[in-house]
C-alpha cells in the first residue's frame, strides 16, 4: 500500500464508534485518525477536513449527518474526501446520497463488507495507476448439489486453507457462505483482480472438482438460490463475477469425511 486510508467517525454512539475503531484496526491499510461524538466537535476541531474517509452516523443530537455531509460536500467547504453514512434503516438513504454521501450502509454491516466499500470508495477517486491491484471485487462461487455432504464439506475446508495460506498474501478472502447440503452452496469471496486467474486455476487442478465455467451474474441455475435463505443473504454484498464450480461425483460419503477431517 502506498500509505493508509484515513478514516474519521463521526456517531453520538460511544459503542458504536468503538465497535467501528476495533473493526478498522484490523485493516492493514486504513487508520483510524480520529473519532466524534457529534459534528460539532468534529468541525470545531478540524478532524473531517483532514479525513480520507468520514464514517457518519445519520442521526444525531444537534446536528445530523446528513446536514453535516451537505455542509462537507455541497457547502463550499475545502473537503476532497467522502462521506459514508452509517444508518439503522433504509429511510434516509435517498436524502444522504442527494447532499453528497458516497455510500449509505447499515450499521450491522460486517467488517469484511465494510472495509471493501471503504477502499471502493476511496480507490474510486486515485489514478488508475495509484490503485491497480488493490481493490478487491466479489465474486461468487456457485457449488451445485454434490454427491454427499462431505464432499461438499470437504470443498468448503480445502476452500478456506488455500485462502489462508502463506501464498495468498491476502488477495482473496471469503465474505459469506450461504447454503445447505441439499441446494448447494453460494460462495462470496473477496479477490483482487490480479489473483482471480490463480485461484481459478487452483480450483480447476483440485482433483473433485470437474469443471470451471463462468457464468453470467444475472442468470445461471443459482439465480433464485439466495430468495430460499433470504434471512442469510446480504444484499450489501455485489458480486461481478458467478463461477460455477461442479464437483465430481464420489462413490462413498466416507472418503470425503476422512478427507475433511485429516
Amino acid at each position: 500500500m502506498n500509505k493508509d486510508i484515513r478514516i474519521i467517525l463521526v456517531d453520538d454512539d460511544e459503542i458504536t464508534r468503538h465497535s467501528l475503531r476495533r473493526m478498522l484496526e484490523e485493516e492493514e491499510d486504513m487508520e483510524v485518525a480520529g473519532d466524534y461524538a457529534s459534528a460539532e466537535e468534529a468541525f470545531s476541531q478540524g478532524g473531517m477536513l483532514s479525513a480520507d474517509i468520514v464514517l457518519m452516523d445519520t442521526w444525531m443530537p444537534g446536528m445530523n449527518g446528513i446536514e453535516a455531509t451537505r455542509r462537507l460536500k455541497r457547502n463550499g467547504v475545502d473537503y476532497d474526501g467522502d462521506v459514508i453514512m452509517l444508518a439503522e434503516s433504509v429511510n434516509y438513504q435517498v436524502e444522504a446520497l442527494e447532499v453528497g454521501a458516497a455510500s449509505y450502509l447499515l450499521k450491522n454491516i460486517t467488517r469484511v463488507e465494510l472495509a471493501q466499500v471503504i477502499r471502493k470508495v476511496y480507490w474510486s477517486k486515485q489514478s488508475p495507476e495509484g490503485c491497480e491491484g488493490l481493490v478487491k471485487e466479489a465474486v461468487e462461487l456457485v457449488v451445485p448439489p454434490p454427491a454427499n455432504a462431505a464432499q461438499l464439506l470437504r470443498f468448503m475446508c480445502w476452500l478456506e486453507e488455500r485462502l489462508n495460506d502463506n501464498d495468498n498474501h491476502n488477495h482473496a478472502s471469503i465474505a459469506q457462505t450461504i447454503g445447505s447440503w441439499d441446494w448447494g452452496a453460494v460462495i462470496t469471496i473477496l479477490v483482487r483482480p490480479s489473483a482471480l486467474v490463480n485461484l481459478l486455476e487452483r480450483l480447476e487442478n483440485m482433483p473433485e472438482v470437474e469443471r470451471v465455467d463462468e457464468e453470467p451474474v444475472a442468470k445461471g441455475v443459482f439465480s433464485s438460490f439466495p430468495k430460499k435463505f433470504g434471512a442469510m443473504w446480504r444484499s450489501s454484498i455485489r458480486s461481478s463475477k458467478r463461477i460455477r464450480v461442479t464437483l465430481k461425483e464420489t462413490d462413498t460419503a466416507s472418503q470425503g469425511l476422512a478427507a475433511a477431517s485429516s
